[in-house]
């Protein structure tokens, strides 16, 4: 059965979800930045003597330095939640009335009273931000005095200036604890992991004996960022179709375990007299009115819905759009239920890579048509080697039924969006080494390989882009080894000298179109392409690749002749290639061969 509702608002829920890790992530980076700059502030303002601070005077003094930090990282951020969060989800709205189409033509658009409204929200939820930087500025201040009055160490007020930023500091020669810290650090506040977030400091309490400080500023500008995004969109939703004459209203969102009680009853329908599954605002008000529950919050339920950290929104229809069983009626039917796709977005090119943070993920349609879409172009590149009835010629085995297609088995909105993205990259170094653009892609199981290449084809496992996310990529320790250092130090692989999310999984990319120009460069439907073994093909950067490393090893003492910039690089000359150009192309020249430097600056002049 369709429900054109229900996706327009699976539409603008999603649209807050994407904001919320945009701006999660944002928030993170904002307060490691401000606690960085404030303990250094104190280090170097506050006087010591043997290790314990003196100086009241001091103390005082650092109270504006402390909000200068604060207005100059933190008040940006409120600024660009309430200005691109809010005017983008009001921009969602408006399409939601426009796509049902079916009320009074004044309120399909945003009306003046809705701009006003808009306008007013931003302002009042600024205010709350800013009242958190206030108040943080206060309290650190108090921090500072209250440690020098009694003179304590500088590491104790250390302590307790990154508790009250980030809720969560430990020193501890156990890695397991480290690593539980390190977790709830970067991802307390955050909504959608608040469950393994729990879980974490669940450990560290009771496993590890370690104390955990719940006040502190990213908990309270987390809620905030969570509860504005959500509370804005349910108030417009609510005075806009109070104008337009919606008096009816159904509840929408996912039922996780965490779900309250009162949600999931709404959600599945069970509270409802109505077969059709409908409730009108004043029975709403009434079993709000009539129900306590844990994280309830006051004021007009229509807005606070569930209460705190709530997921779930209404929206409002009209009766007469149903029938008695619940299906849609003709008039609803008539619309259209797709909402186009929005312009403008996780646009990246090879020279300008987009960052982690302007990812919004789309569904995995959108993302398969926008690859579709270039595979089938990509396929015609005469350079590709065919046979003499126009089948594709192949080097590795089975890539001739991945060749011109793209196969997605099981992969997840967020990590094939991811994929897309960086497809756009990929497409534009083909363009730079003068090689053809990769002509198939196929998501798949794989315990093999994350990523792989062969004859212009991307394999990609599937479970890799589903572990795509902050906590699971972040488990590779960044490695700072350079040439020169010791071998001991080297890292397996390059994408351990990256320190964020989406330059490890682009890293990988990038080795694998390494492959792809070692495999195709000079190619050019090459009439003996193929396996050498049986065509004694050659390809000509594979064969230099080899005497690079027989040349510069021979220059060097027997212990010292692995000469790849990772474990991985030195297993062959292939990943030497790979590895090298992986991290040639993401700008970590201290990490590259100076004898890949002089080849790979051949490929790019075209340089036989």
């Amino acid at each position: 059965m369709s429900d054109i509702v229900k996706d327009l608002t699976k539409y603008r829920i999603s649209g807050i979800e994407k904001a919320e890790v945009e701006f999660y992530e944002s928030l993170t980076r904002t307060l490691d930045k401000i606690e960085d700059q404030i303990v250094a502030l104190a280090d170097t303002t506050l006087p010591r003597d043997a290790g314990k601070l003196i100086e009241l005077q001091s103390a005082v003094a650092i109270r504006p330095k402390i909000k200068a930090i604060l207005d100059k990282e933190y008040l940006p951020f409120a600024d660009r939640v309430v200005r691109k969060g809010f005017g983008e989800q009001a921009k969602r709205i408006e399409r939601q009335f426009k796509t049902i189409g079916i009320i009074p033509k004044e309120f399909q658009e945003l009306t003046k009273g809705d701009l006003a409204l808009v306008k007013n929200l931003k302002q009042q939820y600024y205010t709350q931000f800013k009242d958190v930087s206030n108040n943080f500025t206060r309290i650190l201040s108090d921090k500072v005095y209250q440690n020098t009055l009694v003179g304590t160490e500088f590491t104790v007020l250390e302590k307790e200036l990154r508790e009250s930023i980030n809720g969560i500091y430990a020193n501890s020669k156990d890695p397991a604890v480290n690593r539980l810290v390190n977790y709830v650090k970067r991802n307390q506040g955050n909504p959608a992991l608040k469950g393994r977030v729990d879980i974490a400091i669940k450990q560290l309490q009771s496993k590890y004996a370690r104390t955990r400080v719940g006040e502190n500023m990213k908990r309270y500008a987390g809620q905030i960022l969570n509860d504005s995004l959500r509370d804005f969109d349910a108030t417009l939703n609510f005075n806009k179709s109070k104008d337009a004459g919606l008096t009816f209203v159904k509840y929408y969102g996912d039922v996780i375990p965490t779900t309250r009680d009162l949600c999931r009853r709404m959600v599945s329908g069970s509270l409802n007299k109505r077969k059709n599954g409908l409730f009108t605002i004043a029975e709403i008000q009434d079993i709000w009115a009539s129900r306590s529950w844990s994280g309830k919050k006051g004021g007009n339920p229509m807005i606070v819905r569930g209460g705190y950290n709530c997921r779930h929104q209404f929206s409002y229809v009209n009766p007469d759009w149903y029938e008695e069983d619940g299906e849609e009626s003709q008039i609803l039917k008539t619309r259209e239920p797709i909402v186009k796709k929005e312009k403008g977005i996780n646009i990246s090119s090879f020279a300008n890579p987009i960052a982690f943070a302007n990812i919004r993920t789309v569904p995995i349609k959108e993302s398969k048509a926008r690859l579709i879409k270039q595979i089938d172009k990509n396929k015609l590149d005469p350079r590709y080697p065919r046979n003499a009835d126009g089948t594709v010629k192949r080097r590795f085995k089975g890539t001739e039924k991945y060749a011109g297609k793209v196969t997605i088995e099981g992969a997840n909105d967020r990590g094939l969006t991811t994929l897309s993205v960086l497809f756009d990259e990929l497409n534009d170094l083909a363009d730079k080494y003068n090689i053809p653009r990769l002509r198939g892609i196929r998501v798949s199981p794989s315990k093999r390989y994350s990523m792989a290449m062969g004859d212009g084809i991307l394999y990609v496992d599937r479970s890799y882009l589903k572990r795509y996310s902050p906590e699971k990529l972040t488990k590779l320790k960044t490695v700072k080894w350079k040439y020169g250092d010791k071998q001991i130090n080297k890292p397996f692989g390059v994408t351990q000298y990256f320190d964020n999310e989406l330059d490890k999984i682009r890293s990988v990319a990038y080795h694998e179109f390494g492959h792809h120009i070692h495999q195709m460069k000079y190619v050019n439907n090459d009439a003996n392409y193929g396996y050498f073994k049986k065509t004694g093909f050659k390809a000509k950067v594979e064969e230099r690749t080899k005497q690079l490393i027989r040349d510069e090893r021979k220059k060097l003492p027997f212990d010292q002749r692995l000469i790849a910039n990772s474990q991985y690089g030195d297993t062959n000359p292939e990943e030497f290639f790979a590895e090298q150009f992986s991290a040639y192309s993401m700008g970590k020249l201290d990490k590259v061969h100076p004898a890949f430097l002089k080849l790979i600056k051949e490929l790019e002049d075209d340089l036989g």
